[in-house]
């Protein structure tokens, strides 16, 4: 009999992936908002909390697309998802 290979499992992004794609690509934080012309501290927001700018940065800059990267935050059609706008249509 043969051993099954299990098929490769999608990659799910958390703020630590992130920022391990992010430094494998040979940049830090402060490096990345140096490069895109922004306060290190709109990136580093990102990773935690809603940072609309900061979101888009760091999807250019891994080429991709925002809504992988931040699920929660982002539809597939790129529109931001406001989680005051979903208490009120509930």
């Amino acid at each position: 009999m043969g051993s099954m290979r299990n098929p490769p499992k999608e990659q799910v992004w958390d703020r630590h992936e992130i920022k391990a794609a992010i430094e494998r690509k040979c940049k830090s934080l402060t490096a990345l908002a140096r490069l895109y012309d922004m306060p290190s501290q709109t990136i580093r927001n990102a990773l935690d909390k809603p940072s609309k700018s900061g979101e888009l940065v760091i999807a250019d800059f891994l080429g991709e697309p925002v809504h992988v990267l931040f699920p929660d935050r982002w539809t597939e059609n790129n529109k931001r998802i406001y989680p005051r706008t979903l208490k009120r249509k509930q």
